[in-house]
Parts: structure tokens; C-alpha cells; sequence
């Protein structure tokens, strides 16, 4: 059971260089004081609209069988609140792509080390949202500034952030991304080794 525990553990601290949309607004500290469990997870949301149109179909077949008539006019406005909601759905996501600053940084489970346009102090408490390619699987959490230093090639500068208050099913989403990714950055080495060596042996 440790040796299973350890090695969760040690997933954790797995790092990678990685492109990943990132959002962020530094909150003050009546924001600070609140907890992030008010936060509203987008993910939740999805989940709740599901709950909804299930109990809306088993509803709905029940009144077709009591009154056909009011049955098809309910089935019609059901179709137009989802159309509706589709809608909305694709705005949101137009919108929150472009919230998104696309950059590369180095990430783990427990934090980030990126680049940014302005100096923040260390301890500032940060409102983060990351954007997972190429699956787009958002995260949102708390982000705590270590430390900030002047980017040693180009402008802005080199920022480390600690993860907190992030749910466990989105640090579990970000392990797995990271395994995934970290995989797939060994293999592509591995790949590039073998091609070198046959070239080499030509």
C-alpha cells in the first residue's frame, strides 16, 4: 500500500515543458479570504445541464403518454433551449480560447515556472486558469507567487507558481497529462536516438 501511495506521490512532482493556455488575475485580499470552493468549476456546470435534460426526457415521456398535444409542444421547446444552450456553449469556448495566452511553460502537479509581462511579489495569490492541449480540458485553482526574476532572454519575467486549493479530479486530469506527455516526449527521444544510429551506421 506505501509503495502504491509513494509512487501517486511521486506522479506529483513529475515535470515537464509543456504549451498550455493560461489565464490569470491577481486577487486582492478580500478575494484572498474567500475560499476556493466558491469558485464556480465550468465542469460542474456541464455536469448539472446533463442532470437536467435527463430528468427533462423522463418527464417529457411521461406527459406524451397522458396528453400527445401538450407532450410534441413541450418536446419543440425542449429542442429550442437546447439549441439555445449549444449556442451559448460555442460562444463560451470562442471566448475562453481567446482568454487564453497559448505559451510554453514547465509544469507539475504542485506548480509552474512560466514567463509574464509584469513583476509580481512573492506571496501574491493569483486567480489561474490552465487550459490543457490538445484536449482543452480547463483547470481552475488558487496560484502562489515564490518568486519572480527578470527573463534572461527577451522581455518580462520568469515567475514560479505553487498550485493551491485545485480539486483532486483536476490535479488527477493534470497528472495524467503529464504522464501522457512526458511518454510521448520519451518516445519521440528514443525515436530520434534510433534515427541518428542508423544514420550513423549507414
Amino acid at each position: 500500500m506505501n509503495d502504491v501511495m509513494n509512487g501517486i506521490d511521486r506522479r506529483r512532482f513529475f515535470r515537464i515543458n509543456d504549451n498550455v493556455g493560461v489565464n490569470y488575475r491577481q486577487l486582492d485580499e478580500s478575494e484572498i479570504n474567500q475560499h476556493i470552493e466558491s469558485l464556480v468549476n465550468p465542469s460542474d456546470a456541464v455536469a448539472l445541464i446533463s442532470d437536467y435534460s435527463k430528468q427533462v426526457e423522463t418527464l417529457l415521456s411521461q406527459v406524451v403518454m397522458k396528453d400527445p398535444l401538450v407532450g410534441e409542444l413541450l418536446g419543440v421547446m425542449n429542442k429550442k433551449i437546447n439549441c439555445v444552450i449549444q449556442q451559448l456553449e460555442l460562444e463560451s469556448q470562442l471566448t475562453t480560447d481567446l482568454a487564453h495566452t497559448v505559451q510554453e511553460v514547465n509544469i507539475s502537479a504542485c506548480g509552474m515556472a512560466l514567463c509574464v509581462d509584469e513583476k509580481l511579489d512573492s506571496g501574491a495569490v493569483l486567480d489561474l486558469e490552465l487550459m490543457l492541449l490538445p484536449a482543452r480540458h480547463l483547470l481552475h485553482c488558487h496560484g502562489v507567487v515564490i518568486d519572480a526574476t527578470e527573463a534572461k532572454s527577451g522581455s518580462g519575467f520568469h515567475t514560479r507558481v505553487d498550485f493551491s486549493g485545485m480539486s483532486s479530479d483536476d490535479q488527477e486530469l493534470l497528472i495524467q497529462h503529464i504522464v501522457k506527455r512526458q511518454g510521448a516526449l520519451l518516445k519521440a527521444l528514443r525515436d530520434s536516438e534510433a534515427l541518428n544510429r542508423a544514420v550513423a551506421e549507414r
